[in-house]
This record gives structure tokens, sequence and C-alpha cells, in this order.
């Protein structure tokens, strides 16, 4: 029972530690010809104050 306890926290740790680390910086050209920053160099550190969800897609 105790093992498998430990087996569970060895397997949850790194786990957690993936979902909420704060990942690398970047900054990429805004390409969103509607947006009030097209054309610019922006990043998630452009929007400390707000909730920034980032996606990459890809478009085929």
């Amino acid at each position: 029972m105790r093992i498998t306890v430990i087996r569970q926290l060895l397997f949850a740790l790194p786990l957690t530690y993936v979902i909420f680390a704060q990942h690398g910086d970047f900054d990429l050209p805004d390409l969103n010809p509607a947006s009030d920053t097209y054309d610019q160099i922006i990043g998630p550190d452009d929007y400390l104050d707000d909730i920034c969800i980032v996606y990459f897609g890809h478009e085929y």
C-alpha cells in the first residue's frame, strides 16, 4: 500500500510541474489584419495583467 502511494506521487509530481510551469517567453509578429497590434512584434509579456491563452495552430 505504501509503495503504491509513493509511485503515485512520483508520477503526479512531474505531471503537475508540466501543467503549472511557466514556459519561456517568446515574441512573434502579429499577422492578424483585424488586430490593433497588426504587423508588430508581440508576445505574452505584453499582456501581463490579462489572461493570455496561446494557441499554435497550423493552417493547411
